[in-house]
């Protein structure tokens, strides 16, 4: 059996500085700039990271690279909208107003998605996850 020791998840951005005001600034997450790679660390509350690189061909992915629980998704979204970010919106399930999804998330939770910077998917969950 693979002894792991620990993981991590990682996606490209096509603009660190852009990614790290985002992450940063915006989302509010600690973030750190290892200086041997030249990318970006996400440190997310609860434990673990997730390691953000830039890539000159980056293409955004098509699909939500990460979650983001929080307690209240109608918060968390208006303070977004607040900052500039917009909300997508997806055919096959019902979004209100503001762009959530009610009902859809594990144990029932509500569910919003916006991008980053360079258009990676980011999505925020109410719920237990």
């Amino acid at each position: 059996m693979v002894d792991i020791r620990r993981g991590f998840s990682s996606f490209s951005v096509n603009d660190i500085d852009a990614a790290r005001a985002f992450y940063a600034d915006t989302l509010g997450l600690v973030t750190t700039v290892p200086s041997e790679v030249g990318g970006l660390e996400l440190h997310l509350p609860g434990g673990g990271d997730v390691f953000v690189y830039p890539k000159d061909n980056h293409t955004p992915a098509t699909f939500t690279v990460m979650h983001l629980v929080v307690d209240d998704i109608d918060a968390a979204v208006d303070e977004l909208t607040g900052k500039g970010a917009t909300f997508e919106r997806y055919e096959g399930f019902s979004q209100d107003e503001k762009g959530i999804a009610r009902g859809l998330m594990g144990s029932g939770g509500d569910g919003a998605w916006l991008q980053d910077p360079a258009g990676n998917i980011i999505g925020l969950m109410s719920g237990e996850g």
